[in-house]
């Protein structure tokens, strides 16, 4: 029953998302659209920052394809890495993209780099991402995410937008909830009790996920 579950309700447009509040949607929409001329003035980053299983990872593999198309592209040349803790932290990584980013991203509008996990970072190799971030400033695009935005060096922060993914109020969950039940025939939990079951997941999408797979079971059982 729930094979495809993860593919289809991964997100796949901002529409997916929840965030915490709608000034933190309406900047993201505004970079996305280059509302705000973004990436211009030395500021070519989008840093999203909070706790675990909030959104983050999944907003960050969705945008450079956002923004590519936004400016009249197809799909992204974007480059996805995970920072993990050990090994060099990174430094192999960070040399890496300051070569691709030197080079011409002809036919693509835009390089773009995404660091899961930023913070693991050495912080000489953070010293060294700021430097990275410099080179052909307005033709490449850092997407970076963390759960600690203090170990992110102030360069780094300088030169990038920092949005807070943090517990979302569980009524600004109620739409997607709502949505994903009735593609299961659900349409008989009050969003009332629905804003009670997500409070409990402290804002996890994967609690939120699992929690609905489970009224989804439990209202089965009751058909039967």
């Amino acid at each position: 029953m729930f094979e495809d579950f993860d593919t289809k309700y991964t997100p796949k447009s901002l529409a997916d998302i929840v965030f915490l509040n709608d000034s933190i949607k309406e900047q993201i929409e505004d970079c996305v659209s280059s509302a705000i001329g973004f990436p211009s003035s030395g500021i070519n980053g989008i840093v999203l920052y909070g706790i675990n299983g909030t959104g983050k990872s999944a907003l960050s593999k969705i945008l450079p394809n956002l923004i590519e198309q936004s400016r009249g592209g197809e799909s992204a040349n974007a480059r996805f890495f995970n920072i993990s803790v050990g090994g060099d932290n990174g430094a192999s990584v960070i040399e890496s993209i300051k070569t691709q980013a030197s080079l011409m991203c002809i036919p693509y509008r835009y390089h773009y780099f995404v660091l899961d996990e930023v913070d693991n970072l050495r912080k000489e190799t953070m010293l060294s991402l700021k430097n990275a971030m410099n080179v052909n400033t307005n033709n490449c695009i850092f997407i970076m995410t963390t759960n600690n935005l203090s170990a992110l060096d102030r360069g780094v922060l300088s030169r990038s937008i920092c949005l807070e993914f943090n517990k979302a109020e569980a009524v600004r969950w109620l739409v997607r909830c709502q949505s994903i039940l009735s593609d299961f025939g659900v349409t008989n939990v009050a969003n009332s009790d629905l804003v009670e079951i997500v409070d409990l997941c402290n804002g996890d999408i994967r609690k939120i996920m699992s929690s609905l797979k489970r009224l989804i079971v439990k209202n089965q059982r009751k058909v039967a």
